[in-house]
């Protein structure tokens, strides 16, 4: 079914339902105090570049975007006190992240070798989550299509964009999908476009093209021959949430991708592989999806009771966190747990249980003792 280039101007749909940097809606005392304490028990040693770590442990691992997920946590439960505390490191922090190479908060190295599959601008958007979260202002995103240049992996040429992706495309449609909306990403960024009206000829081509692409059994842009439907369903969150959604482009087939994201439930609960990601990328689908169409909605809310109630049963820890995948519950060595990280993916879950689920959202305290 091909797009219409021409019509996607009219497909405009509302802006996404709530942004990365929101908060819960009255959290809890006790998940706020769970949530504090934790945050506390990762923060890194006075002169450590980087002011908070993936878990407890000594050897804990750390990156920038630990940072941001503490951060993300505090805000999640309304920690505003413990938020002022970490400010002066989490922004030094924060700050240092900037590569003047590039004019962006993502390094060089993201930019350089890997296939269609690597991730190229996940920095960059995390660490602006960040500057939000703070209040902060981020440096502004560089403009002009001519740095397109600046990305070595980006195909030279007006043109050449559409042999590079229909090669990929031919090997491993999960992979050219992301490959895709990450161009896509860097040329909307590059070009200054805030919505389909801004899209010129040549990103209406690039969309249109993915739109055409798009699996009409399960609605996701990146399923096909070969992929696992979670992963798909996980690979389309990411392309909505970051370039979809923001540049309010409407989409058909929600019903398919209500029903596609439904069927990645798990016996126990969880989604596709059970871990923290998943949970978050189906939850966040079913909320965003679901104000916009009623189908199933009673079955999504009560999977997403499952899911939270299972969550809290599978993947939190001792510690106050969550890990981020199953394995590492049996995990010895702190450099593979990343409780932080699950921490802030396990609370952004609840904020789209919140949008879903009205009792949620009004009594979050009772609805998570509710489902146990």
């Amino acid at each position: 079914m091909p797009a219409d280039m021409d019509g996607l101007a009219d497909r405009v749909a509302q802006s996404p339902l709530i942004t990365q940097s929101d908060g819960l809606h009255n959290p809890p005392r006790w998940l706020r105090d769970r949530v504090v304490r934790y945050v506390a028990s990762v923060e890194a040693r006075p002169g450590d570049p980087l002011p908070f770590r993936e878990n407890p442990q000594a050897g804990a691992p750390a990156d920038i975007e630990t940072t941001v997920w503490a951060l993300v946590a505090l805000r999640q439960v309304g920690a505003e006190d413990a938020i002022e505390r970490a400010r002066p490191r989490a922004l030094e922090a924060l700050q240092a992240a900037y590569n003047p190479e590039l004019g962006m908060y993502e390094p060089t190295s993201t930019q350089i070798g890997g296939g269609p599959g690597t991730w190229r601008m996940h920095f960059d958007a995390v660490v602006r989550i960040g500057f939000e979260v703070l209040g902060e202002p981020a440096r502004p995103f560089p403009r002009g299509l001519d740095r397109l240049s600046d990305l070595p992996w980006v195909p030279v040429g007006d043109e050449a964009w559409r042999p590079w992706l229909d090669e990929a495309w031919a090997k491993d449609p999960r992979s050219a999908a992301k490959a895709a909306f990450q161009y896509l990403w860097f040329y909307t960024r590059f070009a200054g476009c805030d919505g389909v009206d801004d899209l010129d000829d040549q990103s209406r081509q690039v969309l249109a093209y993915m739109e055409a692409r798009r699996d009409w059994s399960t609605g996701f842009i990146g399923m096909g021959p070969g992929v696992e439907p979670g992963w798909a369903m996980r690979g389309h969150r990411n392309l909505a949430l970051n370039l979809l959604w923001p540049l309010s482009v409407d989409e058909p087939e929600i019903e398919r991708m209500i029903d596609a994201t439904l069927a990645c439930r798990r016996p126990d609960g969880l989604f596709h592989d059970g871990g923290m990601c998943a949970n978050m990328d189906a939850v966040h689908l079913l909320a965003e999806y679901g104000r916009r169409n009623p189908h199933r909605r009673t079955e999504a809310v009560e999977s997403t009771r499952r899911c939270v109630a299972a969550m809290f049963r599978h993947l939190a820890s001792p510690d106050g966190g969550f890990w981020f995948e199953l394995a590492e519950r049996d995990a010895t060595d702190a450099a593979e747990i990343h409780t932080t990280n699950g921490l802030a993916f396990a609370l952004f879950t609840l904020n789209y249980w919140q949008a879903l689920d009205a009792d949620a959202r009004e009594y979050l305290e009772e609805a998570l003792a509710g489902i146990g």
